[in-house]
């Protein structure tokens, strides 16, 4: 039977069940969330009913559901598209998307190619918050390809670990995406390639994000030795790491760097 649910409800259903949480639980963790008083429990155990069937929450009730599944607004409830990536990355490469398949499809790749593919891999990243889940895995996996692809290519030493590299922030965007839509064995398989594909080009911070994300998968389901087990690899394979996943740094930096503070009180 299609669950024709949209993403979103399904989603947090989910993240109820993956808690081992009734409706009850989760209205009363609502509550602990929320910044005013809330109607009756009875109330908005019907309401959160209603919003697992489908039934969307107002702008109140959005962030509230989102804190209390420790991520933020829009990586639960995508804002309508506010931007045109095509424009994007023409402004920024000077190459419209169809000029840089063609070019990867020659024998060998320059570095004009490699910058667009850059400036593809982080405008795909920045989309996060705002492009639906069916629409950007789509994408993250067509991109995901085309990229892999090269690795038959004539490359550099330098331009393999900057392909693989790409790879690898690619890999993690598309685990990200899968985790959301609810399919968890294909996000563990692809963050565990991002990490393979990190370990190849000696990539820090792919590596150290390969580890958080398995952080905040096990935080979800409650199995807090293995956040504290994943927060410590990442930490050793990146300890001075700086900058975010770039779909982190947009939308998830809260949600991800929340599996690093449970894992600190943990200990």
């Amino acid at each position: 039977m299609t669950d024709d649910r949209p993403a979103w409800a399904r989603r947090i259903a989910a993240e109820r069940r993956a808690r081992d949480w009734s409706q009850r639980d989760a209205v009363r963790a609502l509550r602990a969330h929320a910044p005013t008083e809330l109607p009756a429990e009875d109330s908005m155990i019907r309401q959160w009913k209603r919003w697992e069937s489908g039934q969307a929450p107002n702008e109140f009730y959005q962030p509230i559901i989102a804190a209390v599944f420790g991520t933020v607004t829009h990586a639960l409830f995508p804002a309508p598209a506010r931007r045109d990536g095509e424009k994007e990355i023409l402004a920024a490469s000077g190459m419209e998307t169809l000029e840089i398949v063609s070019r990867l499809n020659r024998s060998d790749v320059d570095g004009a190619t490699l910058d667009a593919l850059r400036i593809t891999t982080d405008r795909l990243c920045s989309e996060y918050p705002f492009m639906p889940s069916g629409q950007l895995i789509i994408e993250g996996r067509q991109w995901l390809r085309r990229v892999v692809e090269l690795h038959t290519k004539s490359l550099t030493l330098a331009q393999h670990r900057e392909v693989l590299a790409l790879s690898g922030w690619l890999a993690l965007l598309v685990g990200c995406v899968e985790y959301d839509m609810g399919d968890r064995h294909a996000a563990e398989s692809t963050r565990r390639a991002a990490l393979s594909l990190a370990t190849e080009a000696d990539h820090s911070e792919v590596a150290g994000w390969a580890h958080e994300m398995r952080a905040w998968f096990a935080l979800t389901t409650g199995d807090y030795r293995g956040v504290i087990s994943a927060a410590q690899a990442g930490a050793e394979v990146a300890p001075h790491r700086t900058t975010a996943l770039p779909c982190s740094s947009r939308a998830r930096k809260p949600r991800h760097g929340l599996a690093l503070e449970t894992a600190v009180r943990l200990r």
